[in-house]
Order: C-alpha cells, then structure tokens, then sequence
C-alpha cells in the first residue's frame, strides 16, 4: 500500500516540476522576447503565430480530459465487479454460517435428548434394583417398582423415537 502511495507522489512530483519549469519560461519570455524583438508590431506577430499552438494544446487538454473520463469509467466497471464478487462472497458465507447454527442446534438438541436417555436410564436401573430386592419380600412394592420401569422405559422409547425424527 505504501509502494502504490509513493509511485503516486512520485507521478505527480513529475506534474510539479514540470509546472514550474512552464511558468519559469512563461515568466522569463516577458524579459527575454524584448531583448530579441525590440518592435511592438514584430512582438505582436509572434504572439500571433502561437495561436496554432495554442489550439494544438486546447485540443490535447480536451483529449485528455476524454481520457481520464475514459480511465474513470473503467475503474468504476472494476469496482461494480468487485462489488459484485463481495456479495456473492458475502452470501455464501451466510448460508455456511446458517447451516452451522443448524447443526449447532440438531448438536444442542441431540445432546438434551441423550442427558435424558441417560436420568431415565439411571431409574430404570434403580427401579430395577428395587423390583429385585422387593421380589420376595413385598408384593406392592414390587409391582410399583416393576410399573416405574415399565412407564420410564416408555420415555426412553418416545425420546427414542423423537431423536429419530430430529436426525432425519
């Protein structure tokens, strides 16, 4: 960046000089056309004879007027382009960030699903225990544990089930 900042200086450093070198000649043509022509009428000939030149010089100006016109044109094609290029960047990267939130949140959700696979799993355990140390001993506490197993072991087929739907 700092390369294309000096090339630029550098460019219009050569403007300046060369500005300053016209003014200098414009500037000392009055002190030196009185010493060659001493005539007022042979110094109005000569005025007269840069009026071609003086066109010649109109006419490039215009010319490069045209050009830069030209110059900026073409550079504001580039940045509709480039413009261009940004949004269809930009957009793609928005549905690469959408589509990561949705599996964040098929992530998020799978996630709660297996944390309560896993309580329901630790009371089927523990009901299971329970029906096995009760087995012999008393038959309501039995039959509870054994209904408690049955009604979490429906839970976990039902979160089963929902995780399937969640997947597909």
């Amino acid at each position: 960046m700092n390369e294309t900042i000096m090339s630029e200086k550098d460019k219009l450093n050569g403007l300046y000089i060369l500005l300053v070198i016209v003014v200098i000649i414009w500037i000392s043509s009055v002190f030196i056309i009185p010493c060659f022509l001493s005539d007022l009428e042979k110094r109005a000939l000569l005025g007269d004879s840069f009026g071609t030149i003086n066109s010649l010089f109109s006419g490039l100006a215009f010319a490069g007027i045209i050009y830069t016109i030209l110059l900026q044109r073409k550079e504001l094609a580039l940045q509709r382009q480039e413009l261009k290029e940004t949004r269809l960047e930009l957009e793609r990267s928005a549905n690469a960030q959408e589509k990561s939130e949705r599996q964040q949140r098929r992530q998020s959700e799978n996630l709660k699903i297996t944390a309560k696979l896993n309580a329901l799993s630790t009371l089927v355990s523990y009901y299971s225990n329970v029906e096995e140390k009760t087995k012999n001993f008393n038959g309501a506490k039995y039959r509870e544990a054994q209904n408690e197993q049955e009604r979490y072991i429906a839970r976990i087929k039902e979160l089963l089930n929902r995780k399937e739907g969640y997947n597909d």
